[in-house]
């Protein structure tokens, strides 16, 4: 579990979850190799970064778009 601040109770991959499955955003996994990975909206995105976006208020369609956006930044 990570912890959303001093205010506000840890946050675990079952709440993130429970987002994604009450907003029928599709997601499958868990995939386990060195971390704990997913497969949302056809991005991977590793457990903690689930539950970051969710803190954040993020765990949605854009949000899941945007970070992947820039996690995509091409080096050149």
């Amino acid at each position: 579990m990570v912890n959303a601040g001093d205010n506000f109770a840890p946050v675990s991959i079952d709440a993130a979850l429970n987002s994604l499955k009450i907003q029928g955003i599709a997601f499958h996994g868990p995939f386990r190799a060195k971390n704990v990975a997913f497969v949302v909206e056809g991005y991977i995105l590793l457990e903690s970064e689930l539950v970051d976006l969710l803190t954040q208020n993020k765990l949605n369609r854009n949000g899941i778009q945007e970070f992947a956006r820039l996690l995509c930044v091409s080096v050149s």
